[in-house]
């Protein structure tokens, strides 16, 4: 972890620099293979969830397994061996080994999510057809790393023409331009307010 004050290198879950003794303010963590992710984040949202191990025959509490994230194409390539036979699952594409397919049947994209509350320069989330679930787990179609956000917090649904955001009984609750809701119609421009990220609604007409 390096010092932001002196630039000195110190030791993994260091809370103060060695060197000059200024708090260490540790903003991301590298998972154990090797992904670097941010530090506010329940786990690695790179590795396979326990979902995904099983689908690929791992036990969920263990096993041999590795991933490695192509952030370009937006695929994480899980190889997994233990004595099973190695497989190669490759989620949002096709194996190149043989295994099975990690990726949901192809949906179209109807809009997107923006938001600038974590990050300056901004993160912009999918929109598809059918349920979007968002929710702070890693199994969610849209995980954001925020504490106030309940797993799972609400869904938007497109069907039949319409987006429609429900809240999932979370803790803080779904607002919408600023007023909290239970179930209501989405529109170009509106604004959702999920524990303490808001996040600007675009539709493709």
């Amino acid at each position: 972890m390096i010092c932001k004050v002196c630039k000195t290198n110190n030791e993994d879950g260091s809370k103060f620099c060695i060197s000059c003794g200024s708090p260490i303010i540790q903003s991301t963590r590298t998972c154990p293979n090797g992904h670097i992710y941010d530090a506010l984040l329940p786990g690695c949202p790179y590795c396979p969830s326990p979902s995904l191990r099983n689908k690929i025959g791992i036990n969920p509490g263990g096993g041999d397994i590795t991933s490695t994230f192509n952030s370009d194409s937006g695929k994480t390539k899980v190889m997994a061996g233990g004595g099973k036979g190695n497989k190669t699952v490759i989620v949002g594409g096709d194996s190149s080994t043989g295994g099975s397919s990690g990726a949901p049947p192809a949906r179209k994209i109807i809009g997107w999510l923006v938001t600038f509350s974590k990050r300056p320069e901004g993160e912009d989330f999918k929109i598809y057809e059918g349920r979007n679930l968002i929710s702070s787990s890693n199994d969610s179609d849209i995980m954001i790393g925020d504490p106030a956000i309940s797993s799972p917090h609400c869904m938007i649904l497109y069907r039949a023409g319409k987006l429609i955001i429900k809240d999932e009984l979370s803790t803080n609750g779904t607002f919408l331009n600023g007023e909290i809701i239970e179930e209501a119609e989405l529109k170009d421009n509106d604004v959702i307010k999920v524990g303490t990220t808001e996040l600007k609604l675009r539709t493709i007409n």
